[in-house]
């Protein structure tokens, strides 16, 4: 009969394991927003937006606890109010290839409009020089901009765009691109029936 081997050689096949996993993940991805200034991207598409009510807690990082200071470290996060962190986000997710960057003084445009208010509103984001390394951007309508966390979004129209103002990507909901309802016609009279 064999018998297992001690738990600390267990302990050693796993860290070496654990080793050679981590250093074939040592080079970070390529920076969501490290192209130089004004040169656009080709091929930078939005994927998918999600969009809903976030907490301040959902920001907060081990190392905020003994910093005091937001970690934004691999993830691109702009506010409308950046003194709040509660409030409405829209997670934008790029379609990412191979060397795609965002041009540096990427910004974006928000257009809303919001359960509680039907006149449409509009937000704009400068991403700061802080880069991400995740195909990932969280933009918040923070502070004043979204006093009601149980109010929704009906529709929106989201566009990234170069320093320049070229657009790089845009993306827009369902309920934003409906037209206008048409009017109805006037209602006609049947005529009178004939008398015998």
């Amino acid at each position: 009969m064999h018998s297992l081997p001690p738990a600390r050689v267990w302990a050693t096949a796993i860290l070496a394991v654990g080793l050679a996993l981590l250093s074939g993940c040592s080079t970070p991805p390529a920076s969501a927003t490290s192209g130089p200034m004004g040169v656009s991207s080709p091929g930078v598409e939005i994927d998918h937006v999600d969009h809903h009510y976030m907490a301040a807690a959902n920001f907060r990082r081990i190392s905020e606890y003994f910093t005091g200071v937001e970690n934004k470290t691999g993830r691109v996060i702009e506010r409308t109010d950046p003194k709040e962190r509660a409030g409405y986000y829209f997670i934008v997710n790029l379609t990412w290839h191979p060397g795609t960057v965002l041009p540096v003084g990427t910004q974006a445009e928000l257009d809303y409009i919001s359960s509680g208010n039907s006149t449409p509103r509009q937000a704009k984001f400068v991403f700061s020089t802080a880069t991400g390394t995740w195909p990932e951007i969280c933009l918040g309508l923070t502070g004043a901009d979204w006093p009601d966390q149980n109010a929704t979004i009906v529709a929106y129209k989201l566009t990234l765009e170069d320093a320049a103002g070229k657009v790089l990507a845009s993306r827009e909901s369902f309920l934003w691109s409906l037209p206008e309802k048409a009017e109805p016609a006037p209602a006609t009279k049947a005529p009178a029936p004939a008398k015998p």
